[in-house]
């Protein structure tokens, strides 16, 4: 897993750990205590909670922070990190299948990538005016990362990752250390899906 969205996973399970552990007392101190000294434990414990959750979504958004602050400088052209070798085979006619391995090994490579999506786009200005070639026949359909696409990717989780925070401590269906699909929103952060995988690919590893 890409190591910005490994560290705001991190953050999730621990805030769920808190939260989760924080009910359990209350309920604890709820059978235990009378009703008094039961509500003051239960509002200690719930202010806690809240504490916790902001927290973690300070947390969540320094790692962003940092995280955007790497895509800048990955972005940042550099003629010292051109590949001459690819730049050699973009002077042959490539199928999208070679195109994409080029991509694939010049992945971190943000010079590389801002020169093959130019490429890419090129090409697909001149492909457009023979209507014989399918749009999914061509170097356009490639994806090449950007810096554009890296920043709303990880905008994209950070919101997330704050999303499920708030789902923990919230109120009502679905919401609540134990509400319905807070679990499985809570482990499946930062796993492929069919709704995730093209940001997952865009960040790498």
């Amino acid at each position: 897993m890409n190591r910005h969205l490994a560290a705001m996973k991190t953050i999730i399970d621990g805030f769920w750990g808190v939260a989760k552990s924080n009910e359990e007392k209350k309920e604890r101190a709820r059978a235990q205590f009378r009703e008094d000294i039961a509500a003051e434990q239960v509002k200690q414990l719930e202010n806690d909670t809240q504490t916790r959750a902001q927290l973690a979504k300070d947390a969540i958004n320094e790692e962003l922070h940092e995280a955007l602050a790497e895509v800048e400088r990955w972005g940042e052209l550099d003629g010292a990190k051109i590949n001459d070798n690819d730049m050699k085979l973009l002077k042959l006619d490539l199928s999208p299948e070679q195109f994409a391995q080029i991509v694939e090994r010049n992945r971190n490579n943000g010079t590389m990538c801002f020169i093959l999506k130019q490429y890419a786009e090129k090409h697909a200005r001149a492909e457009k005016k023979d209507d014989e070639i399918p749009m999914w026949n061509n170097l356009a359909s490639v994806e090449v990362p950007t810096v554009d696409e890296k920043i709303k990717a990880y905008n994209i989780f950070a919101e997330n990752a704050i999303g499920i925070i708030q789902n923990i401590t919230g109120y009502g269906w679905g919401r609540g250390v134990d509400g319905f699909g807070v679990e499985s929103s809570v482990k499946g952060f930062g796993e492929p899906n069919q709704i995730n995988y093209k940001l997952l690919e865009v960040l790498g590893g």
